[in-house]
């Protein structure tokens, strides 16, 4: 994606982009506020911002967008640099300077890097981060997490996290009877370097390939740290590099902090009961998120513990209400859910041919269907 006013400046990079064959130009933004909403909705792999023709204001713009896309290739074009300017880009987070009277030919070096690792990274096998909203309390939105966790670990053989951003009840941590010594709180609470060995080092091996980052309510402390947010993009991105699936159970977040967690999610689940209670809340959820840029296709309304008789909200009737065409179940299995809590097991463990257990295996298999497309962007 390209950011500047300038038609020679979006003239230069449509050329070489053309040129290139292998890189397509997602769009062009006249200014940051444009980009950071843009990006809200559509995942590029680079972006390249114009700062003229006033760099400190565009930098300091910039710097407030740079750390929630740390995967993202950011290259700041200018007409003249200087020392003092490159290291205000670098405070602002940029790490990647072209002059324009060198762009044409510069930026083509660029991009055959960026092309370049993007293959490396293709040829392994991607991430994904799903998150898991209620759409109110007790409606099961944590037994989702867990489940759901397992058996995409399960069906991929690959490891999981969990994480409970539950700062009141830490209900994670009683259904699965863990008790940790360090969690999410810690993690997010840290001021130095966060990456994937500080995530490891900090979550519950429940398994070998399952771990789980507590809610500060299941510290084995004598005094839990709160929940602070301001280093979330960092503590996801880590995730994201140790983990091939991370699952987060996010019940009463602050609202920015729950439109940032979706923004940054391939797949968000609103999960709820049928009832008219639950469907209006997570009408209110789905239409929050769209409103702020989340694309629809990436949000999966979850009916939990749907009954074959009696229900006071019919299955399809809910689909209409919420405002979305897809819309997965989880049948109601009372027993088989009561005996996994009691018995702090997983169903697979506890109830591994039961209708109820089928359903989370349905459900894993189309989450890894949702993906973002291959295709190199910028």
């Amino acid at each position: 994606m390209l950011v500047t006013a300038e038609e020679a400046t979006k003239d230069t990079v449509k050329s070489v982009l053309d040129n290139s064959g292998h890189v397509k130009l997602a769009g062009v933004c006249r200014d940051v506020s444009e980009m950071r909403s843009y990006l809200l909705k559509e995942k590029v792999q680079a972006v390249v911002v114009d700062i003229d023709p006033d760099p400190p204001r565009i930098l300091r713009e910039l710097g407030t967008v740079l750390a929630a896309y740390p995967e993202t290739y950011f290259a700041v074009v200018c007409s003249h640099f200087t020392k003092e300017m490159v290291l205000l880009a670098m405070q602002a987070g940029a790490r990647h300077f072209l002059e324009k009277k060198t762009l044409a030919s510069e930026m083509a070096k660029e991009l055959q890097l960026l092309v370049h690792e993007g293959k490396k990274k293709g040829e392994g096998l991607r991430s994904l981060m799903i998150s898991v909203f209620s759409a109110g309390g007790g409606c099961g939105a944590t037994t989702v997490t867990v489940n759901l966790a397992n058996e995409l670990r399960l069906l991929s053989s690959r490891p999981v996290l969990a994480i409970d951003l539950d700062g009141f009840y830490g209900t994670m941590s009683t259904y699965l009877g863990i008790k940790s010594q360090y969690g999410i709180a810690d993690v997010l609470a840290r001021k130095d370097q966060i990456d994937e060995h500080l995530i490891k080092s900090s979550a519950f091996a429940y398994m070998n390939d399952f771990h789980v980052l507590v809610s500060p309510v299941g510290i084995d402390a004598p005094q839990a740290r709160s929940l602070q947010f301001e280093n979330l993009a960092r503590v996801l991105e880590a995730c994201r590099q140790a983990y091939a699936y991370t699952v987060v159970d996010a019940p009463r977040l602050p609202e920015s902090t729950a439109t940032y967690l979706a923004s940054q999610s391939d797949v968000i689940l609103v999960v709820f009961q049928l009832t008219v209670k639950d469907v209006h809340f997570a009408r209110g959820i789905v239409s929050s998120l769209i409103k702020a840029g989340i694309a629809s296709d990436r949000i999966l309304p979850l009916a939990n513990r749907v009954k074959k008789r009696g229900p006071l909200v019919r299955l399809e009737d809910s689909k209409k209400a919420v405002g979305l065409t897809s819309c997965h179940a989880i049948r109601n299995d009372w027993r088989k859910a009561m005996k996994s809590v009691n018995r702090g097991h997983l169903l697979s463990q506890v109830a591994a041919r039961s209708s109820l257990r089928s359903d989370y295996r349905k459900l894993a298999a189309k989450v890894t269907a949702y993906g973002i497309s291959d295709r190199t962007k910028i």
